[in-house]
């Protein structure tokens, strides 16, 4: 009966042993599944990145090949989309005026004033953002308009521009725009405008022969943001005095 029961712990043991062992295994197993799935999903878009830049690359040089060299500044800007959004956006304004119609402007506090001017200034930030944004690429370099400024990048600084799936373009460390954006553009069968914008500014950041050979004029200018507060707020001021 001893040596049964001998035997019996003996196996018992063993059973624990080759149990641990397996299940050792198995946790290994498992991590470096895990760890070879995390790189191989690293590596897999580091791939699509280089495969969207090496597309990039073949399509800026086709369009450089059929590009001809300009003469007048090139001009982009708010085409009648972001006018129409510009527009509405001023409509909801004056019916979520700040200032709201029939208040007491003289009883206002000082916090209270500042968030309504806060408020108001942002949308109109946003407002001419919308709708007049422009960016000219001439001689010298590519302008892009500021709330208060222009920054001008002369060539050597602008690196490439990029476009974004909103419909956005990074220009430099500026961001400008927006077109409409690319899924959209795909679904109604339109252009691409922020792509087609990247890829040219990049062609003439590469090919120095295709920049434009003539200066920004003052009909090509680009103007701060703030130039269009008035129209905004003449709108505004408009709607509270037939209001009251």
């Amino acid at each position: 009966m001893r040596a049964g029961r001998r035997d019996d712990v003996a196996a018992a043991g063993m059973f624990r042993q080759g149990w641990g062992l397996m299940a050792r295994r198995e946790t290994g197993s498992r991590t470096g599944d895990s760890g070879g799935g995390s790189g191989s999903g690293g590596g897999g878009r580091r791939e699509r990145r280089r495969a969207h830049a090496r597309e990039d690359r073949v399509r800026q040089e086709a369009r450089a090949a059929t590009t001809a060299p300009a003469d007048a500044p090139l001009v982009w800007g708010a085409g009648v989309g972001c006018r129409v959004l510009a527009a509405l956006w001023l409509g909801q304004l004056v019916l979520l005026s700040p200032f709201a119609y029939g208040t007491d402007l003289a009883g206002l506090t000082a916090m209270e004033w500042l968030l309504r001017l806060w408020t108001l200034s942002v949308a109109l930030w946003i407002f001419a953002r919308l709708g007049a944004w422009r960016v000219t690429a001439d001689r010298d370099g590519v302008a892009v308009p500021r709330l208060f400024t222009v920054e001008r990048l002369p060539w050597d600084e602008v690196g490439k521009a990029v476009a974004r799936r909103d419909g956005c373009v990074h220009v430099g460390s500026r961001i400008t725009g927006p077109f409409l954006p690319a899924p959209l553009a795909r679904l109604l069968r339109r252009p691409d405008g922020a792509r087609a914008m990247a890829d040219h500014l990049t062609i003439m950041v590469r090919n120095p022969e295709l920049r434009p050979t003539e200066r920004a004029d003052a009909r090509t200018r680009v103007r701060p943001y703030a130039v269009w507060a008035p129209l905004p707020l003449a709108v505004l001021a408009a709607a509270h005095l037939l209001a009251g």
